[in-house]
């Protein structure tokens, strides 16, 4: 049995006390009710001129995008951004769209589970490497690089901020370097940054998406607000250079549409 102060680390979630607030709940409905405004565009299945609508409701994407503004001090192109049911499905996305199977995803040993299942599902194959305190030793993922199953490592899957289980996180030293390993062995990187939010201030920390190279782009970044709000609110986003984002919108259940979700507009 539990200690009666004892708190539950099991779960990635906020405080129970937390999403309990009456100021949560009229918040959500608020921004619902906004939502249900636009009729028109919430209720259908939106306009998809120009692919658009693909990638998110324009201005949910907007609302985001100035939203992250303030949380990571630095600017973000709303057209960088595409709106997910949650962080997992934009891991999901990422290894459906940019990997085949037979493929090879890097991973720290150990890691978030599902990161399995989401490989496993795409039939593709996993490889562990060891976590030091300061992120993934970069030392080892070389050496599988260069070795007899280096060609067929498509990503390397990470949780770079408060990593899950370990609760380590990535220097930007190494996430510098990583990116570089990226680009020499043409690989992408999936970074989980379920968790970046989190941070104490000033972090120092960067979004991944921050080391990355536009004229060469490696990373997809993704987020969500599940660990803020609650666990069953399934909206998050997927932060990356336009040759990696806009092809994750040619999936069948993509293209069918936008929800309601994403059309409330943020607090």
């Amino acid at each position: 049995m539990a200690a009666p102060q004892a708190q539950d680390f099991i779960k990635g979630w906020p405080h129970p006390d937390l999403i309990s607030t009456p100021e949560l709940r009229e918040g959500l409905l608020e921004s619902f009710k906004q939502g249900l405004e636009m009729t028109h565009e919430t209720l259908n299945y939106g306009d998809k001129e120009n692919g658009a609508y693909m990638l998110g409701h324009p201005k949910f994407r907007q609302g985001l995008a100035k939203f992250l503004e303030g949380q990571y001090d630095a600017p973000v192109d709303w057209k960088t951004l595409m709106s997910t049911g949650g962080g997992s499905m934009g891991t999901d996305l990422a290894f459906r769209v940019h990997g085949k199977a037979g493929d090879i995803v890097v991973c720290e040993e150990p890691t978030y589970f599902l990161a399995f299942t989401m490989a496993r599902n795409q039939n593709m194959d996993l490889l562990g490497v060891p976590i030091e305190k300061d992120g993934m030793d970069l030392v080892a993922l070389e050496k599988h690089l260069t070795g007899p199953q280096g060609s067929k490592i498509k990503f390397v899957y990470t949780v770079p901020v408060h990593h899950n289980p370990t609760g380590y996180t990535m220097s930007n030293e190494k996430r510098v370097k990583l990116v570089k390993l990226a680009q020499q062995y043409k690989f992408l990187i999936v970074a989980d940054e379920a968790y970046q939010l989190l941070n104490f201030e000033p972090s120092g920390v960067k979004s991944f998406f921050y080391h990355d190279d536009a004229a060469d782009p490696r990373v997809l970044a993704v987020g969500t607000f599940s660990k803020l709000i609650g666990p069953g609110v399934k909206v998050g986003w997927v932060h990356a250079h336009e040759s990696l984002l806009k092809p994750l919108a040619g999936i069948g259940y993509i293209d069918s549409g936008n929800n309601l979700d994403e059309s409330a507009p943020l607090p």
